[in-house]
């Protein structure tokens, strides 16, 4: 009795764990927060072109009214020199990314340095030029496949031992509880589908 209540309490602390392991992956690997992300760039050329439109569509109306005094207080010192248009431009990039992530519902945690696209989000960009899925789905499928394959033999192989030892039990709890929940949690981000959009919220 004592075994399975101690199994017990590891399946439902590595359940937790889990858990939240998921739930903030999924709304942490934003790259609208970047510099040369597209809301950052979508400022930039705002001020560059003195058109605040470039910027609007990147936030809900809730937004509109910050967001245009906001650029008209910056376009003001961006015209006066080239210092002034660096402050200004950062300034403005990163206003509108704290309302773009407001607008989605997400928190701002400041503007990000550049850096290239993960592999899954240069492949989503790329079907959105190309207007093919497949390498989008290719891609999806793919890690699916590897990921469960492997939390799947490393469930097998545990479950194989879990009667050898307590520690060999352990082993087996939480092979399977990344199992199951991997599966689960996957099956579940699919049918809710994106987890914040801009306007949404």
């Amino acid at each position: 009795m004592k075994f399975l209540l101690s199994q017990s309490k590891k399946l439902y602390t590595s359940f937790l764990t889990i858990l939240l392991v998921f739930g903030f992956s999924f709304s942490s690997q934003a790259h609208c927060d970047r510099v040369n992300g597209p809301v950052a760039v979508a400022a930039q050329e705002a001020l560059e072109t003195a058109d605040v439109s470039k910027v609007l569509i990147w936030v809900g109306e809730q937004q509109v009214k910050e967001l245009k005094s906001k650029f008209e207080q910056s376009l003001e010192v961006y015209n006066k020199d080239e210092e002034s248009q660096h402050l200004a431009e950062r300034y403005f990039m990163e206003t509108t990314v704290r309302l773009h992530r407001e607008a989605e519902g997400m928190p701002f945690t400041g503007l990000k340095p550049a850096q290239p696209n993960s592999k899954d989000i240069q492949t989503a960009e790329t079907a959105l030029e190309s207007g093919k899925i497949s390498p989008v789905t290719n891609l999806l499928t793919q890690e699916i496949e590897d990921k469960t394959s492997e939390l799947l033999t490393d469930a097998m192989k545990a479950k194989k031992q879990k009667n050898d030892s307590i520690e060999a039990g352990r082993e087996w709890v939480d092979a399977y509880v990344k199992y199951i929940v991997y599966v689960h949690s996957l099956y579940q981000k699919i049918q809710a589908g994106p987890a914040h959009g801009v306007g949404n919220n």
